[in-house]
């Protein structure tokens, strides 16, 4: 008898290690209401079927030391916030046994976690302030490198990787039972956490580099090594970590707003309000029309995902694998998964590709359940 993936995706749970939603928040977005400037809220995560949802604060590249914590801090005010007044809906997981808890009540389990190493100001003491906090991953870096932990965006390749601070934080983040997260940080950083850490660690937002090279993306012998390591990948849906094609195809539109997207930076900057946000994002309506103009046959869509995961599972099995969307800090979506309510689309290419029902459940939220049982418990 031939799967039924929407049933199968009611019966699963589905979890998102990464979304960039409380920039929103911090300008007054009610992610309680359905509201179609954005990828996720309350009403559309139920129509996914997502489970359980990481909220990443990511602190912007640009903000000066002696501001970053203070800001990570004020974040997690926000969405603690924003999740405690929907208590009927949503609630905070510290560990999987609550998560398991919440999604048995019918509600989403938040998971709190922090984007950029900038939060903690070079401090080891702040790594328990937020795991106290209820935070329970950290990506250590983020576009641009730290004094301990180099950045893909700016240094991919340098022979340096960790230094001993770098691996103090990765020490004690197992301590506390804080998962590391090795998205965005360079060859070099991501061995020297495979070498530290004692327990797995995740890449939340990172595609496959053999099936797209990018530096946000993970080689073949960096899955192996995050595979041994009992981690997993969450699948970014961001267009260029898809595909190649696609980034070859929209290079002229990005060149020809060249000046708007060099300031991208600042949309990570909760100093202006709605009103001034979309204001100053108001190039995007032109810039989103140029590029479906552009790229409309190549356009990545939930079956490029699944070339992703297809790449993983042939390469170390289906056990380390997952999705990290990367809604609401990403500008340009796949065809078919424009927002969070479009989650079943890809269990639904799963099927169609003959995964058995074992294997799609370890995928959609299985292997994440199991790194966050291991580290967090």
């Amino acid at each position: 008898m031939k799967t039924d993936p929407d049933k199968l995706q009611t019966e699963t749970l589905v979890a998102d290690l990464h979304c960039d939603t409380v920039l929103q928040m911090k300008r007054g977005y009610d992610f309680s209401r359905k509201n179609e400037n954005y990828h996720i809220d309350i009403p559309r995560l139920k129509m996914g079927g997502v489970d359980l949802q990481a909220f990443a604060c990511c602190i912007c590249v640009e903000l000066p030391e002696g501001r970053r914590f203070e800001m990570a801090d004020s974040m997690l005010d926000c969405l603690i916030e924003n999740i405690s007044a929907n208590p009927d809906s949503i609630a905070v997981c510290r560990t999987a046994s609550e998560a398991d808890d919440i999604i048995s009540s019918g509600r989403i389990a938040a998971f709190l976690a922090i984007e950029n190493g900038m939060a903690i100001e070079n401090k080891l003491e702040n790594i328990e302030y937020f795991h106290n906090k209820g935070v329970r991953y950290m990506t250590l870096t983020h576009t641009r490198s730290l004094k301990w932990c180099n950045s893909s965006a700016d240094n991919a390749d340098n022979p340096i990787g960790l230094n001993e601070f770098g691996r103090e934080v990765v020490r004690e983040m197992n301590r506390v039972g804080m998962i590391v997260d090795v998205s965005h940080i360079s060859n070099a950083s991501f061995y020297d956490v495979i070498e530290t850490s004692k327990q797995p660690v995740i890449a939340s937002h990172s595609c496959a580099y053999a099936v797209t090279p990018h530096n946000r993306n993970l080689t073949d012998k960096q899955i192996k090594a995050l595979a041994a390591n009992g981690g997993v990948v969450g699948i970014n849906f961001c267009t260029d970590f898809l595909s190649a094609t696609y980034s070859k195809k929209a290079r002229s539109v990005y060149e020809k707003y060249l000046p708007d997207l060099e300031n991208l930076d600042r949309h990570y900057s909760d100093e202006m309000s709605e009103t001034e946000y979309q204001k100053r994002f108001a190039f995007l309506e032109p810039f989103l029309r140029d590029i479906d103009a552009a790229v409309a046959d190549v356009m990545p869509s939930s079956k490029t995902v699944v070339d992703h995961i297809d790449h993983i599972v042939n390469l170390v099995g289906p056990d380390y694998v997952a999705l990290g969307s990367d809604f609401d800090g990403i500008f340009i979506t796949p065809s078919d998964l424009g927002d969070c309510s479009k989650m079943p689309n890809i269990t639904r290419e799963l099927v169609r590709r003959g995964y058995d029902d074992a294997d799609i459940k370890k995928i959609l939220g299985g292997n994440f359940m199991r790194v966050f049982r291991e580290v967090c418990e």
